[in-house]
């Protein structure tokens, strides 16, 4: 979905979509959209200086990166972004200092706005880098493969080298600390 900056009124801009779960061209490994994506903004402009402000909202699919089971999350994110026009950079190899109020700026070509990859973006900077289905999530025994979640397993469990046992008590007196 594009949005021509020229066919852009004085008023501000309101959008609600719903894209299908193919059209935001998201990939990951360990997770996938599992509902159509909905988009709810407002974008008000100046010149072609873009300010939106909304909501994007769907279910994520993902798998816990502790026992690999699969499992659905509705997801939900605000945004508050600003667009301009992607400034002549003259020269690909020279170099450019950004000020830090151009840090929070997104660039776009001036002539068109790609709602879609707008939308890719908040979704990618909003899911968590590991998925975890809870936060008690055992996860699998490191020998045999078990599901923790699911009960011990029966592996002998190895007394820690030695040498570590300094590691080890200090980190027993670091819970005692929070208890």
């Amino acid at each position: 979905m594009f949005i021509e900056i020229e066919d852009l009124k004085a008023e501000p801009l309101h959008v609600r979509h719903v894209f299908p779960v193919d059209e935001i061209r998201f990939s990951h490994a360990d997770a996938s959209l599992s509902e159509p994506v909905t988009a709810d903004f407002v974008l008000t402009h100046h010149d072609r200086d873009l300010h939106i402000q909304g909501t994007v909202e769907t279910a994520i699919a993902f798998r816990c990166s502790r026992c690999i089971k699969d499992f659905t999350r509705p997801f939900s994110s605000s945004f508050d972004l600003f667009y301009a026009p992607q400034p002549d950079w003259g020269a690909v190899s020279t170099e450019i200092e950004l000020k830090y109020e151009e840090m929070e700026v997104g660039y776009y070509d001036g002539v068109s706005f790609d709602v879609n990859a707008m939308i890719l973006e908040q979704i990618e900077l909003a899911i968590p880098m590991n998925f975890v289905c809870r936060e008690d999530c055992q996860g699998l025994c490191d020998q045999c493969g078990a599901d923790l979640n699911e009960g011990a397993c029966r592996c002998k469990k190895e007394e820690p080298d030695s040498r570590l046992s300094v590691l080890l008590d200090f980190q027993k007196k670091k819970v005692q600390k929070e208890e």
